[in-house]
């Protein structure tokens, strides 16, 4: 008897508790968006056009993106930049949303206090927002980093008038070479070149398909020519540009195979070469 006295007493401690919290006669959840109404509001970047500042054209490099609001009504925005992660300052205040912001190379240099030759490739600026609303200020968790670049424009096909080829085979022709070569851009100002010797393995040299493979590349950052690209055997191949004349880019190579070679490549679209180079 003493055990059921006990049992029970625990049924009715559990009764009374569930009483207690069901004695608001509302449906439940009814009146939770007045009680617990979410503050503040948040901005969120996208369309960013460009992506990247052009160190190479300053005066006409720009980005721009859209900001789109979530949460309490956004009175006004403020938008924020630092330069690699540090010095934070205010670039500008934006007093509607959804809005466009338009930002060149040269009032984001001005902000962040830099002049063009005090930045390089690989460094960054980031944008962050805080925002006001009726309940007062709050810094978005949403922010946009924009890299310090250069433009490239180097994907096409051109002709090539090849000379000196050298190989230990011994068998080179010495009359020029010519053909065309195909530059395909990856992105980033990263290119995938069909023939890394400008027609060298398909002469005599060799009698061999072109030297391509998939890791057949070369970069271009803010004009310096960068080439690690491989053939189809693996050998790695390095470019020496030695003149750029108007529509002609000359070009001394070599791989790791004793093989070399000098190439004068010539556009057929109308346009120069930009001052490119290497080391």
């Amino acid at each position: 008897m003493k055990r059921l006295s006990k049992l029970c007493y625990g049924i009715g401690v559990g009764c009374l508790g569930i009483a207690l919290l069901g004695c608001n006669d509302a449906p439940i959840g009814a009146d939770f968006a007045d009680n617990y109404a979410a503050l503040g509001a948040l901005v969120i970047p996208s369309n960013v056009q460009v992506g990247f500042f052009d160190i190479a054209d300053p005066d006409d490099s720009s980005i721009a993106f859209d900001l789109t609001g979530k949460g309490e009504s956004i009175s006004s925005t403020e938008v924020l930049v630092s330069f690699n992660g540090e010095g934070e300052t205010t670039f500008s205040t934006v007093s509607a949303i959804p809005s466009t912001v338009n930002v060149s190379m040269n009032d984001v240099l001005a902000a962040i206090g830099k002049t063009v030759d005090e930045v390089e490739v690989g460094d960054a600026v980031r944008f962050a927002f805080r925002v006001t609303t009726q309940s007062g200020e709050f810094r978005s968790n949403r922010t946009l980093r924009v890299p310090f670049s250069c433009f490239s424009d180097l994907g096409g096909t051109y002709n090539y008038v090849s000379t000196n080829f050298q190989a230990i085979t011994g068998n080179c022709p010495t009359d020029p070479v010519t053909g065309t070569v195909t530059w395909t851009d990856q992105g980033g100002g990263v290119y995938l070149t069909s023939d890394l010797g400008f027609g060298q393995y398909g002469t005599t040299c060799w009698n061999d398909a072109p030297a391509t493979s998939g890791n057949a590349k070369f970069s271009d950052v803010c004009n310096k020519i960068t080439s690690a690209g491989t053939d189809q055997y693996g050998l790695t191949y390095t470019y020496t540009i030695t003149a750029v004349n108007g529509p002609n880019l000359s070009i001394s190579w070599f791989n790791d195979y004793q093989d070399s070679g000098d190439v004068v490549l010539t556009r057929t679209d109308g346009k120069d070469w930009p001052p490119l180079y290497t080391n």
